[in-house]
């Protein structure tokens, strides 16, 4: 029996990317492969059959379904069907990247909470799903390697039609993806992001200690809130010198600096040009 880890397995750059889309075909059957999942996957079965068998249950997901497995151990089998090859079509994304989806969309969510828990959720495929799936194949067709932003773009076009389709069965995978502190602290992080709040101001709002603040940000982002927050609000003051007309005097406060020198100041430290030099030599290479 053979052991893959998914979907680092791959071994490509894309393996990068926060959501990453594969076409997936086999002309042969595949039985109980070790299947160590290091993100969530979406699985379209387009021909054949799979099982999936997670420690609390086995489900069988057949043509004409999708399957979406939250991240962790399980055991595969394959089946092709009479006729064709087994063909499937997974999507794999980040904790992250569904944590930000509850995030931007918690308005449409119902009030209700959802106390179910389960590590993976099947769905049939409808007309629209039908129709998204063929979406997908003919941008893979045109390109082996979608830009991060279609697939970012994509991903949350399913989830949204799914959230619509049943909220409640759509929300039991929020509480895999993290606890409701975790979700908490991440929603004001990324709102404030773009204010001049200081950490201090952070953990307040998030309810907790400035030392119990640093240890959760840490574990949910791998840095400390200082280098993330400056790291995020540097790149995004990069965006705005490259991409308007505004100025540095203008930009310092929508990137959360309450002043003009100390924003030119780190930014100088990050870059090693002031926010004036950095314009300049972009709109010299553009030139």
């Amino acid at each position: 029996m053979q052991t893959y880890q998914l979907p680092d397995y791959f071994e490509t750059t894309e393996d990068q990317n926060e959501v990453i889309m594969r076409y997936y075909r086999s002309d042969h059957k595949s039985l109980k492969n070790k299947i160590i999942l290091n993100r969530n996957m979406i699985s379209f079965i387009i021909d054949g059959n799979k099982t999936v068998d997670h420690p609390e249950k086995s489900v069988d997901v057949k043509a004409g379904e999708l399957v979406i497995l939250s991240k962790g151990n399980i055991l595969t089998s394959e089946m092709t069907s009479e006729l064709n090859d087994f063909r499937s079509l997974i999507i794999y994304f980040s904790n992250e990247v569904l944590n930000r989806f509850w995030i931007k969309y918690e308005y449409l969510l119902s009030d209700s909470l959802s106390t179910s828990s389960t590590p993976y959720l099947i769905y049939k495929q409808d007309e629209f799903i039908s129709s998204y799936i063929n979406s997908i194949l003919l941008l893979l067709q045109k390109t082996s390697t979608l830009t991060a932003e279609i697939k970012q773009i994509k991903l949350e076009e399913l989830l949204l039609y799914l959230l619509q389709s049943d909220s409640t069965k759509l929300r039991s995978l929020r509480i895999l993806s993290e606890d409701q502190n975790s979700l908490h602290l991440k929603a004001v992080v990324e709102r404030f992001v773009e204010q001049p709040t200081t950490v201090d101001e952070l953990a307040f709002l998030c309810n907790m200690s400035h030392s119990t603040f640093q240890r959760k940000f840490k574990h949910l982002y791998g840095s400390s809130p200082q280098k993330w927050l400056l790291n995020k609000r540097m790149k995004l003051s990069a965006e705005l010198l490259r991409a308007s007309d505004a100025t540095p005097s203008q930009i310092y406060f929508k990137v959360g600096y309450e002043n003009h020198s100390s924003f030119s100041e780190a930014f100088r430290k990050h870059f090693g040009l002031t926010p004036s030099q950095y314009r300049k030599q972009y709109m010299t290479v553009l030139k």
